[in-house]
């Protein structure tokens, strides 16, 4: 059995996964304009977002971009595209470009 689902319903689905996941979270802010995502006691941060001087990017963490698209069958850039609509709804921060990346910087 096919459902025909609208992009704004699938967003919301998602929006409500990634909430859970990322229950906690905080937002450091970093060298110059950047913020980076990171669970309390944690190393690593899992997004970073790269202000003015970068325009807007976002930089993703592969095991949230692999989740998502493992969680809701999507492809990699369908993954990043709704990762980036999160980020812009519940942080209001713009997102001009969202990029998957397989290293993220240690903050203290």
């Amino acid at each position: 059995m096919k459902y025909v689902i609208t992009e704004s319903r699938l967003d919301n689905v998602i929006f409500k996964y990634l909430d859970s996941k990322l229950d906690g979270i905080e937002l450091k802010k970093d060298f110059g304009h950047s913020i980076v995502f990171v669970f309390p006691g944690e190393g690593k941060g899992l997004m970073t977002w790269l202000g003015k001087k970068s325009r807007g990017q976002l930089l993703t963490y592969y095991e949230i971009v692999d989740e998502v698209e493992t969680m809701f069958s999507m492809d990699e850039s369908d993954a990043l595209d709704v990762i980036g609509r999160y980020v812009e709804s519940r942080y209001n921060l713009n997102v001009n470009k969202n990029s998957k990346v397989w290293a993220m910087l240690g903050r203290k």
